[in-house]
């Protein structure tokens, strides 16, 4: 949970608040008991009580404020099809709407 109690996901766009750094979340971290965020645009591990959820239109790259990198999009979509398999043993290709 970020430090608004939002839930955070891989491929989560947040801003740590300590610095106001944005990334997009690119993995998520549990230990001891403690949830870490690692950001594209740092590779830094941030505690998720220091991040805050926003648009993904507010992250700044490399200068710039816009979409996810290509990278990270990719990242999340192979994710969610691995997930959907291994819960469901069925993938995008024959669920309903994909």
């Amino acid at each position: 949970l970020d430090c608004n109690g939002n839930t955070l996901r891989i491929g989560s766009p947040v801003r740590y608040t300590g610095t106001g750094t944005s990334g997009f979340v690119i993995n998520l971290i549990i230990e001891e008991y403690e949830m870490w965020a690692q950001l594209d645009t740092t590779g830094l591990n941030y505690h998720a009580s220091t991040l805050v959820l926003i648009e993904p239109g507010e992250v700044k790259i490399k200068g710039i404020y816009g979409k996810p990198i290509p990278a990270v999009h990719d990242i999340v979509e192979e994710m969610n099809r691995k997930l959907l398999r291994d819960v469901t043993g069925a993938d995008d290709r024959n669920i309903i709407g994909h």
